[in-house]
């Protein structure tokens, strides 16, 4: 989801693509209030790397966002490289991280 807002907005296909994955997980009460608040919210990278717990879990959620972010948007590009700066990710392993990215699509 914050790879989604990294370029200040969450358009529909973004949204979409959320929700349909959110959905597919399985939700409970209260949820979908809960995303449309979350969708809605600021940015924060330092506040998404602290979900990270291990270095492993970090690795993970810097890749989803390199999946799923435009790395040539301007905007992106910058909450890529603060969100692995947060994460305090190794330069080795962000650069092999986003060749393991480019490789997947």
């Amino acid at each position: 989801m914050a790879a989604a807002k990294a370029d200040g907005h969450v358009d529909a296909q973004e949204r979409a693509l959320i929700e349909g994955e959110f959905a597919r997980l399985g939700q409970g009460d209260g949820f979908d209030s809960w995303l449309h608040q979350e969708l809605e919210r600021p940015l924060d990278p330092a506040e998404v790397a602290r979900a990270a717990t291990t270095e492993e879990m970090a690795a993970e959620m810097y890749l989803a966002s390199v999946m799923v972010i435009d790395q040539e948007q301007f905007m992106e590009r910058a909450y890529l490289d603060e969100l692995a700066r947060q994460l305090t990710l190794d330069a080795g392993l962000k650069a092999e991280l986003e060749t393991q990215a480019r490789n997947a699509a």
